[in-house]
């Protein structure tokens, strides 16, 4: 409870100038640990910040503009998904970032960023398992679809067939009949019948 009053001051508190290009966000394990909130850059609001809390199933956005202060609350089922995007698509720079899309692009949120692509695929996944939201992909046109089919929340992978076996080994016995070894002939030994027994008595 006492978490839950800290995060609601600190979003009604204005945030303070960004000073890391990069965002970086770790995902909670519990969740009593959400909402997240952060600050990201936007160019169209005072000092170049907005506030920006996420929750499992809200989106809140808070700016100023002229002093005014703004907020907007969408429920994450509005947004589209997650994409991988290059922060200078038109530049020589490598970094990318992970985007939370929706359809207004005002409202898309970034959720990691970085100089290079080294993280990115398993941020990418993070992300996409923890909000349950599909991975997207960009086309060369500019629209997106999801990297994996999906079932709701569930990711479906495509069925794979069961690789037949061939050449020599196609015939051959399953190795679990093979694990016991051959037991050993007894027709080298010497067996004596009709004779007594010699006992050594005290």
């Amino acid at each position: 409870m006492r978490q839950q009053m800290a995060k609601a001051q600190m979003a009604e508190a204005w945030p303070p100038v960004a000073t890391c290009p990069y965002v970086a966000l770790e995902r909670p394990a519990a969740p009593e640990a959400w909402p997240l909130v952060f600050q990201s850059l936007d160019p169209g609001a005072d000092r170049g910040v907005r506030l920006i809390e996420l929750g499992l199933d809200r989106v809140v956005l808070r700016r100023r503009v002229a002093g005014v202060p703004m907020k907007l609350d969408r429920p994450l089922a509005d947004y589209e998904g997650l994409a991988v995007a290059l922060l200078d698509p038109e530049g020589d720079d490598e970094g990318v970032a992970i985007v939370l899309v929706h359809a207004d692009p005002a409202l898309s949120v970034t959720l990691y960023s970085a100089p290079h692509i080294d993280d990115v695929v398993a941020e990418w996944r993070g992300w996409s398992e923890t909000l349950g939201l599909p991975m997207l992909v960009t086309e060369a046109d500019g629209t997106r679809r999801p990297a994996y089919a999906r079932i709701g929340r569930l990711t479906v992978a495509e069925i794979k067939a069961r690789r037949p076996r061939r050449g020599p080994l196609k015939h051959r016995r399953p190795s679990v009949y093979r694990r016991r070894a051959a037991g050993s002939s007894l027709g080298g030994l010497t067996v004596h019948r009709g004779e007594r027994e010699m006992i050594a008595r005290d």
